[in-house]
């Protein structure tokens, strides 16, 4: 077993933001003495997280090259499975969160024992198919839509999983997995994906946005997932109730629906429906919505970033994040430099979002209590 203390993790992390660096860079950026630093890679390098790069940095003065330690890609690796009503995806990831295998399964049975029929064969194909060293896989990361209710172990609160509310999430899923489970909802997996490998990467406080069928998103506070007093923030959808228009992908379904467009899936509504009047109609609402969150959102915490993202199609979370823009048009008293608004990089891969759940708890330093177990024997 192999514990990991806060500074390997705080040097995990600086070499995960900034890439590759020499020792004596390494102790400058994270405030710590040579012989410690020194230590700390030592015990890294023996446990495989990290290498020393092939190539060196030249010296500043007449000595040797300095060597530059950078993140093993094969130093851990880690399973993700991710479902929603459209589909169910599972892919095995490494440190550096590169997908080395997947599959993805359409659904059309949201049945609990039908979806975990799918998984756990399918998460042990991916491991076999990654040719990965099994000894290394840290655990299986779970994520899917709906937000948590007073009973942490039911988390699911849209139409579709409806069938699930004897499931303890909590429970149900180990015996189907052969390594340690953790789960999450899809928006909170997302924005972990997204800190470490998309725009938030060497951002300390953003948010995200994501929009499905229902309304999510996830907050981060100097790079640690705030979850809230009930795990719940950044559960944006709430503030859209859905007895009214609200700016999600089911609402976008019945919008055509009731101009006598069938829509079965999310992924069906190709650009051929942009300038039909209610698509033009719906994205005119939804913006404006999503404007008024992004507003809500940049005066309660003041982030560096918003970041928006789902499994809406990619053109129409392209055409809202261009109307949204710079958040300039938030107020006319909106004095303060705004939030920059990204489309995320990363909609197609949220089961890479739930790969890194399991990563998050061992290698964060926010996350952080005491001494941390990789999880391999």
């Amino acid at each position: 077993m192999i514990n990991l203390g806060y500074n390997e993790r705080r040097l995990i992390e600086t070499l995960r933001g900034r890439g590759g660096m020499s020792r004596s860079e390494l102790a400058r950026d994270m405030d710590v003495s040579a012989p410690t630093l020194t230590r700390l890679t030592s015990s890294l390098l023996d446990a495989g997280l990290i290498v020393e790069a092939e190539t060196s940095r030249p010296g500043n003065g007449r000595g040797k090259p300095s060597t530059v330690v950078e993140i093993n890609p094969d130093g851990l690796f880690t399973l993700g499975v991710y479902f929603n009503p459209d589909d169910i995806r599972i892919c095995v990831a490494d440190l550096n969160g590169q997908i080395r295998a997947e599959v993805r399964e359409d659904l059309e049975d949201h049945s609990f024992q039908h979806i975990m029929n799918i998984a756990a064969p399918a998460a042990r194909q991916v491991v076999a198919q990654s040719g990965i060293d099994e000894r290394r896989v840290l655990g299986c990361g779970l994520s899917f839509p709906g937000h948590f209710s007073r009973n942490p172990g039911h988390v699911f609160q849209i139409p579709q999983f409806t069938g699930w509310h004897d499931v303890d999430v909590d429970k149900d899923f180990q015996q189907y997995f052969d390594y340690p489970v953790h789960h999450e909802n899809d928006g909170k997996a997302v924005i972990l994906s997204e800190l470490y490998y998309g725009v938030g990467r060497n951002l300390s406080n953003f948010a995200m946005i994501w929009l499905t069928y229902g309304i999510g998103g996830g907050v981060v506070v100097q790079r640690h997932l705030y979850r809230g007093a009930h795990r719940n923030a950044g559960e944006f959808g709430g503030l859209f109730p859905k007895s009214h228009s609200r700016p999600s992908g089911q609402d976008l379904c019945k919008t055509l629906g009731d101009a006598g467009i069938s829509i079965r899936r999310l992924k069906d509504i190709d650009d051929r429906y942009a300038d039909h009047p209610r698509m033009v109609e719906w994205l005119e609402r939804a913006t404006d919505q999503l404007r008024t969150l992004a507003l809500t959102v940049a005066r309660t915490m003041d982030p560096s970033a918003i970041v928006v993202g789902g499994s809406l199609p990619d053109w129409i979370i392209g055409h809202i994040v261009k109307r949204l823009g710079s958040l300039e048009t938030l107020g006319e008293d909106f004095f303060v430099e705004p939030p920059e608004i990204h489309k995320s990089d990363l909609s197609e891969m949220p089961h890479l979002g739930a790969a890194t759940i399991p990563l998050y708890r061992a290698t964060t330093p926010s996350y952080y209590s005491g001494r941390a177990l990789k999880g391999w024997a």
